[in-house]
């Protein structure tokens, strides 16, 4: 009997502001966090310049998931059919 193919995650994205220098606590706006490194599963992502990341609107008291749209350059796309093995039962 053969394995189930993976059930389908959602993706961990982190949306950060590399730094080569500490912040300064005491300058003006240093609670403001200015990203610019998108991370995909812990990877980092080619974001085109002028490209928006887009966090959809969270209900404080939902249980939606949270949506993210974002625009990212690709490596290579691929569209095929996946065919799986059929069970009998």
């Amino acid at each position: 009997m053969s394995e189930a193919p993976p059930r389908p995650t959602a993706a961990e994205i982190t949306i950060v502001e590399k730094r080569s220098k500490p912040r300064n606590p005491d300058s003006f706006g240093a609670e403001l966090i200015v990203p610019n490194e998108v991370r995909l599963n812990g990877l980092p992502l080619l974001v085109p310049a002028g490209q928006s990341v887009t966090v959809h609107e969270i209900g404080i008291d939902s249980s939606d998931v949270v949506q993210v749209t974002l625009t990212l350059y690709a490596r290579r796309v691929v569209i095929e059919h996946d065919e799986t093995e059929a069970t009998n039962g």
